[in-house]
């Protein structure tokens, strides 16, 4: 008889398969959680989803709701407005320390995850193949910061990335005619390799800028309709 799988490694399954729900959009904000739901879902007893529920809360992703209930955390301007911030503030901090103290390893982690996200660039907007490049996407801005020599500061840059994730991939369902993401990706690729911790700095901040303007727009519009 096979036995069933830990229920630390159920938790994570259960936690991992609704993070990527909330983050594709697939969960909308607001949105009621059941658990008898997610029972039946991923066939797993109530105590393991509880536990991946109570992880999704501690990333901001779901609000308790009621007696032992829960539902997508809500989006707003203010909220989104502070991550932006954070984000930019902690992964700028991250890669200047990155590039002081990565070596070869980096590099050549850094340049395969760059020309595996390349690869999948023209192919952002393709509803079959958005999910390979939001893989390869968020590899490529983990493996930038990923030299900086701090754990807790890696911890906190991913949980702030998810957050700020959400908020773009709910709302930006569409191009945006007037940017060019791969020009900027490899301008961000070419001034942390060339060990330019100003210039990329610099990259960064204007990459995350620009997607959060784009947000932000998107945003006021819904508000106003």
């Amino acid at each position: 008889m096979q036995e069933a799988p830990p229920i630390t490694t159920r938790t994570t399954d259960v936690a991992q398969a609704l993070r990527l729900e909330i983050l594709a959009g697939n969960r909308l904000p607001g949105e009621r959680v059941q658990l008898e739901g997610l029972r039946q879902d991923y066939g797993v007893s109530l105590s393991p989803i509880r536990e991946g529920l109570s992880r999704l809360v501690a990333e901001g992703l779901l609000i308790p709701s009621g007696q032992r209930g829960y539902r997508v955390a809500p989006v707003s301007i203010e909220e989104f407005l502070d991550i932006k911030a954070q984000r930019i503030h902690s992964e700028q901090r991250a890669l200047c320390e990155s590039i002081r103290l990565g070596g070869e390893d980096w590099e050549i982690a850094l340049m395969t995850a760059f020309q595996r996200l390349k690869n999948f660039e023209a192919k952002r907007w393709q509803a079959d193949e958005i999910t390979a490049w939001e893989e390869r996407h968020h590899i490529f801005h983990r493996t930038l910061i990923s030299a900086c020599g701090s754990p807790i500061l890696m911890r906190f840059c991913e949980l702030l990335h998810g957050m700020s994730d959400r908020y773009r991939r709910v709302l930006m369902k569409t191009s945006e005619p007037d940017r060019n993401v791969t020009q900027e990706h490899q301008a961000l690729f070419d001034a942390a390799l060339a060990r330019d911790a100003g210039l990329a700095n610099e990259v960064l901040g204007a990459h995350i800028e620009r997607t959060g303007a784009t947000v932000l727009r998107m945003m006021r519009e819904r508000a106003n309709n």
